[in-house]
């Protein structure tokens, strides 16, 4: 149990780290000027006029969990489920990642590739058919906490898509994502960790007009991982564009909704960590929110970003 969801989680971090990293096109300018003028431009399934998004989702490893996807302009994005476990967590990060790296609700990145934080190189390369790209390296600067040490994207600068992504955690461990396009949105992805791909078939429909998720399907190849287990999917229905959303839906809690807490930011990770592994989810989004609220500058903080985000709402 403990190799195939360590697999899960890869899979799921490749997908939330990738999900950030493919709106990007080239420009004579700096890496920086780039990431600028990516989150200018780029629009993905965010099409003009796609105000909000609601559809009904479904994991096929989790079948029994109720989820509902919630997309708004200008707020982002949240899953909500009916049920708690580490099933539900596993299908909040499946669902988010796909309809990410989709091009919908991804978070800005300028706040994190700035200069304080990583160094960035923008230079023309050429691939073995010929065709001539622009990549892009960033380097996390000593002492900052990222999510990796270094990424190098590769840009097609016709197309103005990412080709290829390469992240390399702190501990040296390099994944890379391969992506395919149709009619400029993600089709196939090739997510390589450990030698051992992953491929992610991206597949859309359209509602009044617009172009939303309709199913994501997944080959996982590593033979760890149990045969019934090698093949999930996550699938859209009900899909509505445009309806009116609940604001509390995205709220997010108020520092006096939090009691002020007595423990350090290293007490308050631990805290929540020992309450999730036991299923008490309330404990475990009571300490994280209270780390991200009074501690928002701790490494620990930015540690647990994405663990709330996938907790059962």
């Amino acid at each position: 149990m403990k190799n195939k969801l360590v697999i899960l989680a890869m899979v799921l971090l490749l997908l939330g780290l990738a999900a950030g990293y493919t709106k990007l096109f080239a420009a004579d300018e700096d890496a920086f000027s780039v990431l600028a003028q990516l989150e200018k431009n780029y629009v993905g399934l965010e099409k003009p006029g796609l105000d909000t998004l609601t559809a009904n989702v479904v994991y096929s490893l989790a079948p029994d969990i109720t989820g509902i996807l919630y997309y708004a302009k200008g707020k982002g994005l949240k899953t909500k489920t009916d049920s708690n476990g580490p099933n539900t967590i596993i299908a909040k990060g499946a669902v988010d990642g796909f309809v990410k790296m989709s091009g919908l609700g991804t978070e800005k990145k300028s706040n994190i590739l700035t200069k304080e934080n990583v160094t960035g190189t923008c230079e023309t390369v050429t691939l073995k058919d010929g065709t001539k790209v622009t990549q892009l390296t960033f380097v996390a600067l000593k002492g900052k906490k990222l999510d990796f040490a270094k990424m190098v994207m590769t840009v097609d600068t016709k197309e103005w898509v990412v080709k290829q992504s390469k992240i390399t955690s702190a501990d040296g461990v390099e994944s890379v994502a391969d992506f395919e396009y149709k009619d400029g949105l993600i089709a196939r992805t090739t997510l390589t960790n450990d030698g051992i791909p992953t491929i992610i078939t991206h597949t859309y429909t359209t509602v009044d007009k617009f172009i939303v998720p309709a199913k994501m399907e997944i080959e996982i190849t590593d033979k760890r991982m149990p045969a019934n287990m090698r093949h999930p999917s996550i699938t859209y229905s009900d899909v509505k564009v445009n309806v009116k959303i609940a604001d509390e839906i995205f709220a997010a809690p108020k520092t006096g909704d939090l009691p002020k807490p007595t423990e350090t930011a290293a007490q308050l990770m631990q805290q929540g960590q020992t309450a999730m592994m036991k299923g008490d989810f309330e404990t475990a989004k009571l300490k994280f929110n209270q780390l991200v609220t009074y501690y928002p500058d701790s490494p620990e903080a930015k540690q647990v970003q994405m663990i709330l985000k996938n907790l059962p709402k």
